[in-house]
């Protein structure tokens, strides 16, 4: 039996019109394709206006990658065979045409710019009044995001006013697979709440006003596009459905009722909130447990909150094993919170948690 594959449609999020869109799910469902066709190569064909391949580090936009990535681009039938490749030199797009016989590339005209978010402040001075496409490949990372000063999403900002100059007509497209939603763009820019409530195949839009605009953005979860499966282990979710990626975490050996809460807490780390319980087996009175569960709200004023964020109250404390409160039953307690004693409500609770919380748990 044939399984119907769904195919990415980008015309989806043009609609609406946004100056930021952010389109992820999973992994090879047609988002690259269709943004490098319709907002690269095609744009440019039509326009004359040229685009800016855009990630994050240096060592990201090497000359293999740029031909793997442009190489299901039938550029021969786009330029009605005037070119047959994509080439870069000195981080500038052509159209070239490729020699088989000699095995050589001659680069003829010139389409974009591929650059490195990591070095943008070696561009602050340069002009491209001639591009009005930034498409930022991989923007969830797996890895580690650009840190110190400027924060990532600041470089971004930094390096779009430098190609926009204040024209106000430059798209800005982010492109990623659901790896993790501890990713700096949806705290800095608010999006905490879309991330947690969208569902696949929805497009949901913000705006946020800065001095003088507004800033429209738009959120897309891409559907899954069926087909066939084979991705194995903890990743194959992620690869093949586009869900978050999440690790297997331990969760409580009892159903949550056959537990006395004897202590309440919360966490709050890179925008992320967590409820921490301390349960005690209500039938056999034993060594209790730490429970870890998402939480929405705004915390009370009256709860003690872990948190890397500064707020002038006894009760918010920056370090869970070393409260400044006097109280030593405080701290005894918040000693015992360790490995093996901590369950998570789901495995991607415990993931998130992990990935937010900038120390390490003890064993």
């Amino acid at each position: 039996m044939s399984i119907k594959q769904v195919h990415y449609n980008i015309d989806n999020i043009d609609k609406e019109n946004a100056d930021f869109n952010i389109i992820f799910g999973e992994k090879s469902n047609g988002k690259s394709y269709q943004v490098k066709h319709k907002k690269a190569v095609e744009h440019y064909l039509e326009t004359g206006r040229r685009f800016i391949l855009l990630r994050r580090w240096r060592e990201d936009i090497s000359n293999l990658w740029i031909e793997q990535y442009f190489a299901d681009v039938d550029v021969a039938k786009l330029t009605n065979n005037r070119y047959n490749c994509i080439s870069q030199y000195r981080k500038v797009l052509y159209f070239s045409i490729y020699d088989v016989n000699t095995g050589k590339t001659q680069r003829l005209e010139k389409i974009g710019y591929v650059m490195s978010l990591s070095t943008e402040q070696h561009l602050s001075s340069a002009s491209f009044l001639d591009v009005d496409i930034i498409i930022f490949e991989e923007f969830m990372e797996r890895g580690s995001y650009i840190t110190g000063t400027p924060s990532e999403p600041d470089r971004l900002m930094i390096f779009y006013s430098t190609v926009d100059r204040k024209r106000g007509t430059t798209k800005l497209y982010l492109v990623g697979n659901s790896i993790s939603r501890v990713c700096p763009y949806i705290k800095e820019w608010g999006l905490d709440n879309i991330f947690r409530n969208i569902k696949q195949g929805e497009i949901v839009t913000k705006e946020i006003q800065n001095e003088e605009n507004k800033v429209k953005i738009a959120v897309e979860y891409c559907l899954s596009s069926g087909g066939k499966t084979m991705a194995i282990g903890n990743a194959s979710s992620m690869i093949d459905k586009g869900a978050w990626q999440s690790f297997p975490q331990p969760h409580l050996p009892k159903s949550y009722n056959k537990y006395k809460v004897l202590y309440r807490f919360g966490f709050e780390f890179k925008g992320f909130r967590f409820i921490s319980e301390y349960l005690q087996d209500k039938e056999t009175k034993g060594s209790p447990i730490w429970f870890i569960y998402p939480y929405q709200k705004e915390f009370s004023d009256k709860i003690i909150v872990i948190s890397d964020r500064i707020k002038v109250s006894p009760y918010w404390q920056r370090d869970v094993y070393n409260i400044s409160i006097k109280n030593d039953k405080l701290k005894n307690l918040f000693s015992t919170f360790k490995e093996n004693k901590i369950f998570y409500s789901s495995d991607m609770c415990g993931t998130d948690f992990k990935q937010v919380i900038d120390f390490s748990i003890r064993r």
